[in-house]
């Protein structure tokens, strides 16, 4: 049985629902997969909360934490922890003595250390954050995860446009087999798709905008939305994955 570790960088809504995918699922993947995976650390801006329990943060614990922190509970106090590690330098451990992958469900380019950390420690890294992604071609940090997305895949960011449907791998197929990609058309925008479904139902835009975020469908910040910051970022990381050497500057 395979043991891997897994870092969890961003507690709120997609990385609460990550948390209890991994706890439903655990026993099917050993089972099926041979494959162990073990939260062994929650991270947030205030830092990780690690264990050194081999069986990872316990299922009790995690779920009191979603719960705690879907109420607006720091994720120090959630997990009743006395202090709190610098994520890079939690990670940076963890991936230096144990197979480790990153899970990033955090909003904002602040987890790219974390990230970059994480892969030159010999780990891996998974995302749903968009903006590490969408960094400038100028910083380092952008080089480093796009060639850990290139070079063997120990970089994987599906769920970064699409949500679960298979977009990047799709595109990256047709890419493999030397197809010419011409056109890529699409509804953008899942956010602004059930805002204008309501407006046009005669709701006020305000509440519009409110029942979204309610409902999960915004980003953390509504105005990465409604600025048009969110779909300009799928554009570029569409871009990126074709080869393109752009930055949101270019995206109209």
């Amino acid at each position: 049985m395979k043991q891997i570790a897994l870092v969890q960088l961003g507690i709120g809504t997609v990385g609460g629902a990550v948390v209890e995918q991994v706890i439903a699922n655990n026993q099917r993947w050993q089972r099926d997969l041979g494959l162990d995976l073990r939260l062994v650390a929650l991270a947030g801006k205030d830092g990780a909360v690690t264990t050194t329990d081999r069986g990872g943060h316990s299922r009790a614990s995690l779920l009191e934490a979603v719960e705690s922190r879907r109420r607006g509970v720091s994720l120090r106090e959630a997990m009743h922890a006395s202090s709190v590690t610098p994520v890079v330098d939690a990670i940076s451990r963890l991936a230096a003595s144990t197979p480790t992958i990153v899970l990033d469900a955090a909003a904002g380019t602040e987890t790219a250390d974390a990230l970059v950390a994480a892969l030159k420690a010999g780990g891996a890294a998974v995302l749903s954050n968009k903006a590490p992604m969408a960094l400038p071609t100028s910083d380092p940090r952008s080089t480093e995860l796009w060639n850990a997305a290139a070079l063997g895949g120990r970089l994987r960011y599906e769920a970064t446009c699409g949500a679960g449907l298979p977009v990047i791998s799709t595109l990256q197929t047709l890419l493999a087999t030397g197809d010419r990609v011409i056109d890529i058309q699409g509804a953008l925008s899942g956010t602004l798709g059930a805002i204008f479904s309501m407006l046009a139902a005669g709701t006020p835009f305000s509440d519009a905008v409110r029942k979204a975020k309610d409902l999960g469908y915004t980003e953390p910040d509504p105005r990465d939305d409604l600025s048009g910051l969110d779909v300009a970022r799928k554009a570029l990381i569409l871009a990126r994955t074709m080869g393109r050497a752009v930055d949101l500057a270019d995206i109209t």
